[in-house]
């Protein structure tokens, strides 16, 4: 038989027993809260402020108008710097940029006034001989029209009074003498032609000759190439990497230099395609120069290519080539080929809620803000818009003066060793 507790002691067993499944409850109604009233979760207020989307770019400094020095065309062959200023030079109008070696061009002046010469010569020949040799036809045909004439005033014609052999003799006497006479006049004609052949002949060799030292001259003007104007001289790499150097053989056409205009300054920097959206020619822009400390300059969109490109051939990265036109540029310490960097501001608006990207997080599919109400912290859906690198516009869902978490409340800590991790913010659109 099973004693009988005493009533008093079944009271205190079942007030014990109630007490430790409260005391449960209790545990576990803690854990409970704590993971949907976590403590510590830091904690964002929204306000209505200023919203701007803004993008960075790197590039350099480049001139917008630049006088290009190319080695000369005129000779029509390669030639060799025998002197050249140094890269990064500053020039005064005049100064000397480039010098080529002068042999090849020399030697072809002076083979080119030799030439000259012995055409003049030929000239001068042409026209003695000619004048000697007319001199002599001359001669010639004046004395066979004197016996011409001669052979007609005492012509035999009269048959009564002379033989028949006379007559006949008188006849051919004229006839000889005419004939005579017409090949002096026609030798001398003939002469005539000849040396004005002859010497037109030796007026095109020495025409010839003649141009040959003008283009070896003006080549030899050319092989000295000075600055049209002040500025700095920037020496073209060739497809080596190096710039020329003084014994370098050039080709002809071939940029050796440029001498940039400091006063008008522009940037070409490149903004990666996935930041480029919104950005077109009439932004502001601010510039800084690497390397030199102090503030920005004040720069605007001028020009963006339509496509973007990759800016290497190894990475599929692309990028949309951008030129910015300087308010100021100041040419006592901005130089083209200097390293820049753009903050572009592509967009601006006033009154605008927005959020850290921290704060927006995705639930069941949903863009939700985890709301502070009293202790809790309530999922709200939001309708997001605009976005920058570091907040997002919150169209509908929030007000100013809400608290928003920094971190998704309904999820423990990750713990320093703990494999895998939580899921992070959600995307905002682009």
């Amino acid at each position: 038989m099973t004693p009988t507790l005493p009533s008093w002691l079944r009271r205190r067993r079942r007030l014990t027993v109630a007490a430790l499944v409260a005391a449960a409850l209790v545990i576990a109604g803690a854990r409970l809260v704590r993971s949907i009233r976590p403590a510590g979760i830091a904690t964002f207020e929204v306000r209505a402020g200023r919203f701007v989307r803004e993008v960075t770019a790197s590039g350099t400094l480049k001139a917008v108008k630049a006088t290009p020095i190319v080695v000369p065309v005129q000779t029509g062959r390669g030639q060799k710097i025998a002197a050249l200023a140094r890269d990064g030079t500053l020039l005064k109008a005049g100064d000397l940029v480039v010098e080529f070696d002068p042999w090849e061009a020399e030697k072809e002046a002076a083979d080119g006034k030799a030439d000259l010469a012995a055409a003049q010569a030929k000239i001068e020949k042409a026209r003695v001989d000619g004048g000697k040799t007319a001199r002599s036809l001359t001669l010639d045909r004046d004395v066979a029209k004197e016996e011409l004439s001669h052979a007609q005033t005492f012509l035999l014609t009269d048959a009564q009074l002379f033989s028949r052999n006379a007559v006949i003799e008188s006849a051919l006497d004229r006839e000889l003498f005419a004939k005579k006479a017409d090949v002096a006049e026609r030798r001398l004609a003939r002469n005539g032609k000849l040396s004005a052949a002859d010497r037109a002949l030796a007026e095109i060799e020495a025409g010839k000759a003649q141009t040959k030292v003008g283009n070896a001259e003006k080549s030899l003007r050319a092989l000295r190439i000075v600055a049209p104007h002040d500025g700095l001289l920037l020496l073209e790499k060739k497809w080596t990497g190096e710039p020329p150097f003084v014994g370098d053989s050039l080709w002809p056409g071939q940029k050796v230099a440029e001498i940039p205009d400091l006063s008008q300054l522009e940037a070409k920097v490149f903004v990666l395609e996935a930041d480029a959206a919104g950005l077109k020619p009439g932004l502001a822009a601010r510039l800084s120069i690497e390397g030199r400390p102090g503030g920005d300059f004040a720069a605007s969109v001028v020009r963006v290519d339509p496509l973007a490109k990759p800016r290497d051939r190894q990475s599929p990265v692309k990028y949309f080539e951008t030129v910015l036109a300087l308010e100021k540029p100041d040419p006592s310490f901005m130089k083209p080929g200097q390293r820049v960097r753009a903050v572009i501001k592509l967009e601006e608006a006033e009154s605008v809620v927005a959020i850290p990207r921290g704060a927006l997080f995705e639930k069941d599919g949903k863009r939700v803000v985890y709301r502070r109400e009293g202790g809790d912290f309530v999922p709200v859906e939001v309708t997001v818009g605009r976005n920058s690198v570091s907040r997002i516009v919150v169209e509908n869902g929030v007000r100013p003066g809400d608290h928003v978490a920094l971190r998704d409340p309904s999820l423990k800590p990750a713990r320093p060793n703990a494999a895998g991790a939580a899921a992070g913010p959600a995307e905002a659109p682009p």
